[in-house]
């Protein structure tokens, strides 16, 4: 049972005609027709029967018709109510995106949040996060959407959201051109381009490696993503990503994305925001809205996180 079906049914006996509800409801009247079967169905008993002039209830309808105007009505104070709410919520959130999820994820997020919150104001960055938390800590920004220090702060809040898996990343050209997959022993064959140490991304390539008792070699560390990327689609080493952060290399033909065939390299995106700064309104609405991102966010492939 559903608010279309209640809706559908109250409009056929208000009118005392399919077609009329239908044009009502601007539906069509087999759609109608099968919402109020549906509900029929549900209810386990006729609520309408046909007339010469239309329809009318039975009595077991005119009984579902009190009810459901009741619920109809509470569904309508419920939606006037969410929508003051939202008219309310404004203010300004700033929100730094790890390199990674902010090209992959940035777009989609502000654009589903400001069709939402027309009259919040946004400051977006895209930092690395440890510069995202340390901003947080600093009260320079309001929220992060980051991936979490093996050692974080007390005073840092930090909310999974999802998992990721970190796929190898190299020049598409030979060996690598037509290959689906690599080896761990592989990946860390190769010089590496990665961030510093302190990067969570750096972190878990060095955890899988000292597993097997293999080294990583990292000619070069950089702190800029697009870069890594340039400097990989140039073929002076590989990589380590997600594939998504990856899209835009892929489709130009310059860079091999791969599974690791033997290792789950993966890591968790959180939400975080400093303790010692409580969140003003227009944050709280934010991260209401990341909460639910398997409900409305493509593009993730991750799972969630627990």
């Amino acid at each position: 049972m559903d608010i279309r079906q209640l809706r559908s049914f109250v409009h056929a006996v208000e009118t005392g005609s399919l077609s009329a509800a239908a044009v009502r409801l601007r539906v069509t009247q087999p759609a109608l027709t099968r919402q109020i079967r549906l509900l029929e169905e549900e209810v386990g008993a006729p609520l309408l029967v046909r007339t010469g002039r239309g329809v009318k209830p039975t009595a077991a309808g005119l009984d579902v018709e009190v009810r459901a105007r009741r619920v109809l009505a509470e569904f309508e104070a419920l939606n006037a109510e969410v929508r003051a709410r939202v008219a309310e919520v404004s203010g300004t959130v700033r929100i730094a995106f790890a390199p990674s999820i902010g090209a992959a994820l940035g777009g989609a997020v502000l654009e589903r949040f400001l069709a939402l919150y027309p009259a919040v104001r946004v400051e977006a960055v895209t930092v690395l996060s440890a510069a995202a938390r340390d901003a947080l800590l600093r009260g320079r920004l309001d929220l992060g959407l980051i991936f979490p220090d093996p050692h974080p702060a007390p005073n840092l809040r930090l909310e999974p959201l999802w998992s990721e898996t970190l796929s190898f990343v190299a020049p598409n050209r030979p060996p690598w051109t037509g290959r689906a997959e690599a080896t761990l022993a592989e990946v860390l064959a190769q010089p590496l381009i990665l961030p510093g140490k302190a990067h969570g991304l750096r972190a878990a390539v060095e955890a899988a490696a000292a597993e097997r008792g293999l080294a990583v070699t990292v000619p070069v560390e950089l702190a800029s993503m697009n870069l890594q990327l340039d400097l990989v689609a140039r073929g002076m080493g590989c990589s380590v990503f997600p594939a998504a952060a990856c899209a835009l290399g892929v489709a130009a033909g310059v860079l091999r994305v791969m599974p690791i065939a033997d290792a789950a390299l993966r890591r968790r995106a959180v939400l975080a925001w400093s303790r010692d700064y409580p969140p003003n309104r227009a944050t709280l609405a934010l991260v209401e809205l990341l909460r639910d991102w398997g409900e409305w966010l493509p593009g993730v492939e991750g799972s969630r996180a627990g």
